[in-house]
Parts: C-alpha cells; sequence; structure tokens
C-alpha cells in the first residue's frame, strides 16, 4: 500500500461498488401514489404542498444517486489508473533488470 495514497489496489473498486449497491433503494423512489392521493386530503394547499414535496424529493434522490454514480465511476477510473500505473511501473522494473543481466 502506498503511503501517499492510503489504499491498496482493489480498494477504490470495492468503494465504487459499495456505493452502486447503496443505490439500489433510491432508483426505486417513487412518490406518485402518495402525490395522487393529494386531492383526497381535503385541503387544496395540503394537497398542493403534497405534491410539491413528493416531486422535491423524488428529484432531490435521483440528483443525488446520480452524483453517487458519478463518484462510484471516479473510484472505478482510479482503481484502473492504479492498476495500470503499478503494471507500467513492474514492466519497467523488469526491463531494467533484463537490460542489467
Amino acid at each position: 500500500m502506498a503511503d501517499d495514497l492510503g489504499v491498496g489496489p482493489g480498494v477504490l473498486k470495492k468503494g465504487g461498488a459499495d456505493i452502486l449497491e447503496c443505490l439500489d433503494p433510491v432508483k426505486k423512489v417513487d412518490l406518485g401514489d402518495p402525490a395522487g392521493l393529494a386531492t383526497s386530503i381535503g385541503d387544496d394547499d395540503a394537497a398542493a404542498a403534497l405534491v410539491t414535496f413528493c416531486a422535491t424529493w423524488e428529484s432531490g434522490a435521483e440528483f443525488l444517486a446520480d452524483c453517487a454514480a458519478t463518484l462510484a465511476a471516479g473510484l472505478n477510473k482510479a482503481n484502473g489508473d492504479y492498476e495500470d500505473t503499478d503494471e507500467a511501473i513492474r514492466d519497467a522494473v523488469n526491463s531494467v533488470k533484463t537490460a542489467l543481466k
């Protein structure tokens, strides 16, 4: 593990996978049914507030899910870059060892 990075290979990828796993319930946020029942409240202002709340909550959940998915993709990319760099360094060292023999 590199002291400057603070993680070893695979840790970033695992973090990305964990984030995506946490997003599963967020994908199912659907407040259309409660919003559809708003008219049965009997008060127009309360009904409008419920519809607004449901729409805002769904939009917020979608926005947070998108941000988290972007973060997960970044962690996966960083993990790939980490592994590629590690492999390139290993190949370079092996090349120098071979040349010195």
